[in-house]
């Protein structure tokens, strides 16, 4: 505007300084003016657009992507702002465009079927049910700390089972803190998506199922030697603690090798072999008696329970060794584990040594390895392609006693039994890495649990699973 009131004002002086033209020299004038000023018009507008376009932002926090674009360049920063985003058959990975941030969404659920054979107690019922539905969000910031979150919708309840955070400082030291599994009891230790059976066997009642601490962990050799050792609140026999009711915690440690694994001897390579253990002091009250809720049957069919006045009181200790075998298509597990419980019921008191112990053996018809983690398929579920998949035969036996010196004071014969044996067979059917189905029978046998010193019914299950993992 300024450039266009300057080239009006030296027309003027210079026509007034003239003598008068010619009127056509004066139209001619005219037209030379307007012909200015419409350039300028339009030169104007140019550079309103521009400045519209790209306004400068008061902070850096108000700047548009291509502005921010624009700054790194100058500076001589990269311009790659856009994280990586990527799905697949482990779940939803984004990760920032310097690597320093992750984060990871999966999950899976699990849908069961309980069916029960035969003379059956009346509190076994068949059904269809989702016995998980489990959300997982894990995250990872730099190189040495993660998260992980997992919560389960599963039975019709909301259950948060693992919240913790880890710092990662080298392969054989590690730091968690938060709520997870106790490490004793190696069909526990084993991810609930790649159980060999529908349900667990019975050793994995006389351990712990989440607590709250604190736990070192790491592989002192890589492959070959790990460990792991907790101080947790201290939770009872198979309880998802989320308090302390006592003042007394709990150390657990768990040290596990594969003795073979840098040899020759290819046969031994999948040879494992460890022990782990726990102790601490349980001073409980009726009202909170931090004993196990219940025994269970693989069919989640109680089979033991303490009595209301009954609750623990002094030293607490388990012991389980345990062992894994991995040879191609074959695979075994094996575990033991004997506890020892203070417990004490008006002015009586005992110390209970209740035992379980299990063997497992797989085998893969389809000729994939069998693993801890889970079976790989060669060739996914594809019918048209004739693919099936992979299929592995599952067959277990376990058996769990309960201390003669229970009864009948801690708990009642007559409702408790005090033995309970399961055989379980079956076959899983791994249609890819993220859909399987489990068909299982289960059989558990009794000594006691019924009236008049009889024993429980045999109980005999036929349990299906089938489990999306996303």
């Amino acid at each position: 505007m300024f450039s266009r009131t300057l080239t009006a004002l030296a027309v003027s002086l210079a026509t007034l300084s003239q003598p008068v033209f010619a009127d056509e020299e004066t139209d001619l004038l005219r037209q030379q003016i307007k012909s200015l000023e419409a350039r300028l018009d339009a030169l104007e507008h140019k550079q309103a657009v521009e400045k519209a376009a790209v306004p400068v932002p008061k902070t850096a926090a108000q700047a548009t992507p291509q502005q921010k674009t624009t700054a790194s360049a100058d500076a001589g920063i990269s311009s790659n702002t856009t994280a990586n985003v990527e799905y697949g058959s482990h779940g939803l990975n984004i990760t920032s465009p310097d690597k320093n941030f992750q984060f990871h969404v999966g999950g899976y659920v699990q849908a069961d079927d309980h069916a029960f054979i035969g003379n059956t107690p009346s509190s076994n019922t068949d059904q269809f049910f989702i016995r998980s539905a489990r959300p997982i969000f894990e995250a990872k910031f730099y190189d040495n700390f993660s998260a992980r979150l997992m919560l389960d919708f599963g039975n019709g309840q909301t259950t948060l089972l693992d919240a913790y955070g880890d710092y990662n400082a080298t392969n054989a030291f590690n730091v968690r803190v938060g709520k997870f599994k106790d490490p004793i009891g190696i069909e526990r230790w084993q991810s609930e998506q790649n159980v060999l059976f529908v349900e667990r066997g019975m050793t994995t009642n006389l351990v712990p199922y989440r607590d709250n601490g604190v736990q070192l962990y790491g592989e002192l050799i890589q492959h070959a030697l790990e460990y792991e050792l907790a101080l947790t609140n201290g939770a009872p026999d198979l309880v998802n603690a989320t308090n302390n009711t006592d003042n007394d915690q709990t150390v657990t440690a768990r040290v596990f090798t594969h003795p073979f694994y840098y040899t020759d001897i290819h046969a031994l390579k999948g040879f494992g072999i460890g022990a782990a253990g726990s102790y601490g002091n349980r001073n409980a009250s009726l009202a909170n008696p931090n004993l196990t809720t219940g025994y269970v049957t693989p069919a989640q069919t109680k089979f033991f329970t303490y009595a209301t006045t009954a609750f623990a009181n002094g030293e607490q200790w388990r012991i389980n060794p345990q062992a894994i075998y991995y040879n191609g298509p074959f695979s075994m597990i094996g575990e033991y584990v004997l506890e020892n419980q203070e417990i004490k019921a008006g002015n009586r008191q005992a110390i209970l040594q209740n035992d379980a112990w299990e063997a497992i053996a797989t085998y893969v018809l389809t000729g994939e390895d069998a693993r801890f983690d889970g079976v790989v398929p060669h060739r996914n579920f594809d019918p048209r392609n004739n693919q099936w998949g992979a299929f592995e035969l599952v067959a277990r036996i376990s058996q769990l006693r309960v201390d003669d010196a229970a009864f009948p004071v801690f708990a009642s014969l007559s409702t408790s039994a005090k033995e309970a044996q399961e055989t379980t067979v079956g076959g899983t059917w791994y249609m890819n890495t993220n859909v399987k189905v489990n068909f299982d029978l289960a059989v558990t046998r009794f000594d006691g649990g019924a009236a008049n010193n009889g024993s429980r019914p045999t109980e005999k299950a036929v349990l299906s699973r089938v489990q999306f993992k996303f």
